[in-house]
């Protein structure tokens, strides 16, 4: 099957070169590949020009195209324009400091065709420690086994709200290109935002047909931990912290598995807020801003249990 890859950029001059070589090492080559920069402001355009330029005999037959932003609107925005320019059966958006395991392109086409996927989850290698998420045993109930390394997801929304499970983190999803074609990522949020979107994508494929959605293991993507990234960012006031789409769109729905979600990401979004901000007072207060969401959360608290 042929692959579009959609690589958003941004400042990423440390990693996008190993980003870019994991691609050139593919048994399968993509078909595609869409960069699109964020109007970074390091040498990150001039290092993947250079790149392209001093390897372009090495991606075959794929067709490359770089979009050159000319203002900066997050990578969100990023990805919906790159895969506007997409023309390919499977779609998957690498971020620049991520890198694919050679066999990658062609374990998943061969998955799609032959299993006839909808939908795959990436398990992640998280680098240097190469510790691999997410731990299989407790989502075993979620689980069917389809192959070695590959399992069919079963009750898939509720097993996106389990607070094991990995999606949308780390460029992990691998999707058929015409489920995607009607949704959008939420353009200006950084926070959870892909999870968000890949929660929508599923969605539109289950209110339409039963779906075949599958979890990948092997940690064949490779996800490094970059210092400053948001998950590791402090902050200097609660009003820095911004609000996850997820929290916004769903917190008035009562789809049970929309609340399922909703929750799970509250609870990261709490812990997250609680442990990057700088005193008592800031935390008191961020609590207090946003004391109307409590019950909603003591309300996941009880669905889930």
């Amino acid at each position: 099957m042929t692959h579009a890859i959609v690589l958003p950029l941004f400042n990423k001059a440390d990693y996008v070169s190993q980003t870019l070589n994991s691609l050139i090492r593919q048994s399968k080559l993509p078909d595609e590949l869409i960069i699109v920069d964020d109007l970074s402001t390091d040498n990150s355009l001039s290092i993947v020009h250079d790149f392209l330029r001093n390897h372009i005999s090495r991606f075959g037959n794929c067709r490359i195209q770089v979009i050159e932003l000319t203002e900066n609107k997050g990578p969100g925005n990023a990805r919906n324009i790159g895969f506007a320019a997409t023309n390919c059966e499977l779609v998957s958006f690498l971020d620049a400091d991520d890198e694919y395991h050679p066999k990658l392109l062609e374990i998943a086409s061969n998955a799609f065709k032959v299993r006839q996927l909808d939908f795959m989850v990436l398990n992640i290698a998280f680098m240097p420690g190469n510790e691999i998420y997410p731990d299989l045993e407790p989502l075993k109930k979620y689980l069917e086994p389809l192959d070695k390394e590959l399992y069919l997801i079963k009750d898939p929304l509720t097993a996106v709200s389990d607070p094991h499970f990995i999606m949308g983190v780390g460029s992990n999803v691998i999707v058929k290109s015409k489920w995607i074609a009607n949704t959008q990522y939420h353009a200006e949020a950084k926070l959870n935002e892909g999870i968000d979107f890949w929660y929508r994508v599923l969605k539109g494929i289950l209110n339409k047909l039963p779906g075949k959605i599958a979890l990948q293991t092997g940690g064949y993507l490779y996800v490094n931990e970059v210092p400053g990234s948001l998950s590791r960012k402090k902050y200097s006031h609660f009003k820095q912290i911004e609000l996850p789409p997820v929290i916004s769109r769903y917190v008035n729905s009562k789809d049970k598995h929309d609340r399922l979600l909703m929750g799970m990401i509250g609870e990261r979004w709490y812990k997250h807020a609680l442990q990057n901000l700088p005193s008592n007072t800031q935390k008191a207060r961020f609590l207090w801003h946003y004391r109307s969401l409590l019950p909603k959360y003591i309300g996941y608290l009880l669905i889930k249990r």
